[in-house]
């Protein structure tokens, strides 16, 4: 457990929390402007109103959205880590 409560983890996972975030933030950014250019009003505003959406669009549209996808997908990659660091300490 002492090895869990390390400064020098959480710091880590403080980092690669923020890179995370900031990727997922940009991927999200990218895509609603991949979707507004090519005219899909629809996937754009689902977008604005629910954030895994883009995912979603990313994954589908591949061919127009491969880069904010993988910016995305990435960024939600490195989410999964620190998060599940913060579930398991929280019970």
């Amino acid at each position: 457990m002492l090895l869990l409560t390390s400064p020098w983890l959480i710091g880590l996972l403080v980092i690669v929390f923020s890179i995370g975030v900031a990727l997922c933030f940009v991927g999200l950014m990218v895509s609603l402007m991949t979707a507004l250019g090519n005219k899909n009003w629809f996937w754009a505003a689902g977008m604005l109103l629910a954030f895994p959406l883009a995912a979603v669009f990313c994954l589908r549209r591949w061919q127009m959205a491969a880069w904010p996808g993988k910016m995305l997908l990435s960024g939600m990659g490195l989410l999964v880590f620190p998060i599940g660091y913060y579930l398991s300490m929280i019970q």
